[in-house]
């Protein structure tokens, strides 16, 4: 499979919102929820985007503290990491405030407990520098937000992004297939892959390996079809594998 970034639905989605926080009204107005169903490519397109327009991309992890979330911060804008919190907490606003240089924060689920304590330091960062922070979640995030209406009310914009789309099919293969795949293949990966882009890829990884074993110039829909394309994990005994060489 072919390297490379697709500029799908949901990356307009969020390149609108963008546009839309840079414009907000009240400074401290900067947080932005990205929330979606798992599977539909949040991490992937959030991670090449933050890379391609440099700003700081990080994983939120269920372990953080505050300490353990400033050191990661730190480290991914080459700040040090001595000294004590209001330290590390103090070179990252500054250094922020001057390059107002925007944060993506994955998983951030891991940020709301039974306190906001992990939010309440991305809201003092964004408060005194007025840069961006995307906050990436699952699709209740938004709600878990809300129970705290101090961190609620620096919400600009939320953004739902949406399962992928026939056209989101097309762009991909496009993109990453190292095999021509018919059109009317189409349908079906998207099918297959129920929206989600994590399986969408698996089936182009798989629609390629068959190519190669078979010696395939062109996979059409009559070659591929009965074949589970991208079988997801369930636990349930798997059939015969449908999957194989002919």
């Amino acid at each position: 499979m072919k390297r490379g970034f697709v500029k799908t639905e949901n990356f307009k989605r969020l390149s609108e919102a963008q546009k839309l926080v840079e414009k907000r009204g009240a400074r401290e107005a900067g947080l932005v929820l990205i929330q979606g169903h798992y599977g539909i490519g949040k991490s992937e397109l959030t991670e090449r985007w933050a890379a391609d327009s440099g700003w700081v991309f990080v994983r939120a992890q269920s372990t953080w503290t505050k300490r353990a979330m400033l050191d990661v911060l730190a480290e991914k804008m080459g700040l040090a990491k001595t000294g004590r919190n209001q330290e590390v907490q103090a070179r990252i606003i500054g250094k922020l405030a001057v390059e107002m240089v925007p944060m993506i924060i994955d998983e951030a689920d891991f940020l709301v407990g039974s306190t906001a304590s992990l939010l309440e330091v991305i809201r003092d960062i964004t408060d005194l520098t007025g840069t961006m922070c995307f906050l990436v979640g699952m699709e209740h995030f938004p709600m878990k937000v809300a129970r705290f209406g101090h961190i609620a009310s620096r919400v600009a914009k939320v953004v739902e992004l949406q399962p992928i789309s026939l056209e989101d099919v097309k762009a991909t293969v496009a993109a990453k297939a190292e095999v021509r795949i018919a059109d009317d293949v189409l349908p079906e990966m998207l099918r297959q892959a129920e929206g989600r882009m994590r399986l969408l890829l698996n089936a182009i990884a798989n629609i390629e390996a068959w190519a190669d074993a078979n010696g395939w110039d062109e996979v059409t829909l009559d070659l591929i079809k009965g074949r589970p394309l991208c079988p997801e994990f369930t636990g349930k005994p798997l059939g015969r594998n449908r999957g194989a060489t002919k």
